[in-house]
């Protein structure tokens, strides 16, 4: 073979099974072509080994000592090439010791992380989370490196590549938190009532607030802001020590009632409802240990709706 730039595919394929079969109808056959296709792939074959290759014989063709010789090598040739276009890695996540790095912010360390270490926790012991904040990216740079596997975005954001995929993961809403119940309100709080309050701006949950904000806007009301943060931590201390209230995903309001006794009210729009994506690189489509995660954080993502503040 002194050409390699020069051998098709398809011409070994049919010397392949030339030897298996020893005959050109019966590998015609097989491969759903003509016997004169397969006769004139042999003619191919014999000017680039300069051998016969096949002779024919009572019954069928027989390999000359050139064809036996490189024969092994193109067998183990096709062999390899079946493998890796059959074969799937394997994941096993009770062997795993993966770290996923997924980019969501506040909300899934807060809301999606419990639930789902709580899910994997005894089926995948030594997998690891790294959990990132988002950043004004579009992330089809971070995907395609792996310096994310997966994204958790806002559907109406715009910020996600198009060139992403991408499903619906889970849907939330805003409502109004406060410390304390506030007087004359209702379940619903109204957008004059909104005037009179005094907000925290909690910039860790930028997605949420700018929605907030294009909300009032529409609306024409100014929020009175007492205090930007940079960071979540402080935000339930502050609003006690202060009387302060802020605007968070339903999800969060749930658990600042539960660990904190906060009250929590729907706001008059169905506007501030929205769509969280998941989303990663098509060059992961078929990744067996990123389908296994999609899987797994799906099926919390469905037990947080089913149980989330109505």
């Amino acid at each position: 073979m002194r050409d390699l730039n020069r051998i098709d595919l398809n011409l070994l394929r049919i010397f392949d099974l030339l030897m298996t079969e020893g005959s050109v109808s019966r590998t015609a056959e097989k491969l759903n072509l003509s016997q004169s296709t397969i006769s004139h792939a042999l003619s191919r074959l014999r000017r680039q080994f300069n051998d016969d290759l096949f002779v024919p014989v009572y019954g069928g063709m027989a390999p000359t000592d050139q064809a036996r010789l490189i024969s092994p090598a193109i067998r183990q040739a096709m062999l390899l090439l079946e493998q890796s276009l059959t074969n799937v890695s394997v994941f096993e996540p009770e062997e795993s010791e993966a770290t996923f790095r997924i980019a969501g912010g506040d909300y899934v360390e807060l809301i999606i992380v419990p639930a789902l270490m709580g899910k994997i926790s005894r089926q995948a012991p030594n997998i690891k989370l790294e959990i990132k904040d988002l950043k004004a990216t579009d992330y089809s740079q971070e995907l395609e490196t792996r310096a994310v596997d997966l994204v958790v975005g806002f559907e109406k954001s715009g910020r996600l590549s198009k060139n992403l995929k991408s499903t619906r993961f889970l849907s939330e809403r805003l409502v109004l938190v406060s410390p304390e119940p506030i007087h004359d309100a209702s379940a619903v709080i109204t957008a004059d009532a909104i005037r009179a309050l005094r907000f925290i701006y909690p910039s860790i949950w930028g997605h949420s607030q700018a929605l907030m904000d294009e909300w009032c806007e529409r609306h024409g009301i100014q929020r009175t802001i007492a205090i930007h943060t940079t960071g979540f931590l402080a935000v339930p201390e502050l609003m006690q020590k202060l009387g302060l209230v802020t605007v968070l995903p339903a999800a969060v309001a749930k658990y600042y009632a539960d660990q904190f006794n906060f009250s929590w009210y729907q706001i008059e729009d169905s506007e501030l409802s929205y769509q969280h994506l998941l989303a990663w690189h098509p060059l992961r489509d078929k990744d067996q240990s990123l389908l296994w995660l999609k899987k797994q954080l799906l099926h919390v993502a469905k037990a947080i709706e089913v149980h989330r503040i109505q």
